[in-house]
């Protein structure tokens, strides 16, 4: 018998998934939309990734050279609408972390932080990035874990030295791929290969176009995870496991397998290896479709959850260089591009 309820062994989890969220949800009465914020609410820990940057455009928030897509944006305030829903926790690790550079994440960070939610996946420095949020509970204390595959290159955080500060941003999980094609196939790349002027090439491997090729009995993509950064993830879980009742891992990963309904290759390696690692469950988002559920040594991981909230055609201004990729002029508006 315990002193207290703490880790009893039961939990209720609420698990959304993207919530690109840039409008109140507290002034809505549908019965039906009243009854979801009762099940988030009434869960003893909810979670939802953060696919949003919370900013007004101050002035150390400065657009990226690349972004996720549309340069994201919603008010601060907005970040109480989601503890008004019920969530407590939310990853920061995503494609859009870095939209507006370390302004825009640290605006994000703190506005977050004043809400009260938990958070992880994003910090000053990779060490930062890389280490757990904790949730107290009244069944037991929540680690969360976060991280993304899928970013543009400037959003990864870096290690802090004694002689150089560390760079902020997310935590990364970078990866390795080779396209698997025909003898046939195989064939046509190295006369490509030829037809450019570049050297002549032979054997079952071949690059072409910065991405790795070699010969199968059918064209699919074999990936694999980075292994520093797995190892990484792996002791961040090791850790969280020693000082929390239950673990979840979050990762950002819009990379597909043979259709977009099946995770990459590496993303099952990921998850395995988490749980092997001590994570009671491992949940992805990022495609934007809902993926399969496999259940693995006894834990659940959800390959996708697909969308909580997508109010992507409502985020108010882009920076020039969204507009000139659709060849739109200075007198465009947000809706134009979208």
């Amino acid at each position: 018998a315990h002193p207290h309820a703490d880790a009893r062994g039961d939990i209720t989890l609420a698990l959304a998934g993207d919530a690109i969220i840039t409008r109140k949800l507290s002034v809505f009465e549908e019965p039906e939309f009243l009854a979801l914020r009762d099940l988030v609410q009434g869960a003893d820990a909810s979670f939802v990734n953060l696919e949003i940057l919370f900013h007004n455009w101050e002035p150390d928030v400065i657009p990226a050279a690349s972004s996720g897509g549309t340069y994201m944006q919603a008010d601060p305030s907005i970040a109480n609408e989601l503890v008004w829903m019920g969530f407590d926790m939310v990853s920061m690790a995503n494609n859009h972390t870095g939209d507006y550079g370390y302004g825009g994440l640290r605006h994000t960070t703190r506005a977050v932080d004043a809400a009260g939610l938990m958070h992880a996946g994003t910090g000053e420095n990779l060490a930062e990035a890389r280490a757990p949020g904790y949730l107290e509970t009244p069944v037991g204390r929540v680690a969360m874990i976060s991280a993304a595959s899928t970013f543009p290159a400037g959003s990864q955080a870096g290690h802090q030295r004694k002689d150089v500060r560390g760079r902020p941003g997310l935590s990364p999980i970078r990866y390795t791929q080779t396209h698997q094609v025909t003898q046939e196939q195989m064939d046509a790349l190295y006369a490509f290969r030829e037809g450019m002027g570049l050297p002549s090439a032979g054997g079952n491997r071949v690059s072409l176009f910065g991405e790795r090729f070699s010969i199968g009995d059918e064209y699919r993509v074999v990936s694999e995870p980075h292994e520093g950064d797995l190892a990484d993830i792996v002791a961040s879980v090791e850790e969280a496991k020693r000082q929390a009742d239950f673990v979840i891992f979050s990762s950002h990963s819009h990379e597909r397998g043979r259709t977009n309904n099946y995770p990459a290759d590496f993303i099952v390696t990921l998850a395995h290896a988490v749980i092997d690692a001590g994570a009671d469950i491992f949940l992805a988002h990022g495609p934007h479709v809902l993926r399969g559920i496999e259940i693995y040594k006894g834990k659940p991981i959800f390959y996708s959850l697909g969308d909580f909230l997508f109010q992507n055609e409502t985020v108010p201004r882009q920076p020039a260089d969204n507009y000139e990729s659709y060849r739109l002029g200075p007198d465009a508006v947000a809706q134009d591009f979208f």
